[in-house]
């Protein structure tokens, strides 16, 4: 997750969910900290999509129909729409 310092309470994050075909394959994963995970991945605040660990387009402040707040490649910001 772009700009978290987080170093504990880290959880393991499938960029494509097993429930949509995902595998446990390294590429897949991601480390990511549990309050980001809980309340941003899972409460669809925050999407994440590509290969893991350095070819990850992050979503955040992601809103149905309109552009996510912010949107990165992993450190670098990218036009949001």
């Amino acid at each position: 997750m772009p700009a978290c310092t987080a170093r504990a309470s880290l959880l393991d994050h499938h960029v494509i969910y097993r429930s949509h075909g995902g595998d446990n394959a390294r590429d897949n994963r991601v480390a990511i900290c549990a309050a980001h995970h809980l309340n941003g991945i899972h409460r669809l605040r925050i999407r994440v999509s590509g290969v893991a660990p350095h070819d990850l387009t992050w979503e955040i402040g992601f809103r149905r129909g309109r552009p996510p707040l912010l949107r990165t490649h992993g450190d670098r910001y990218l036009d949001p729409a």
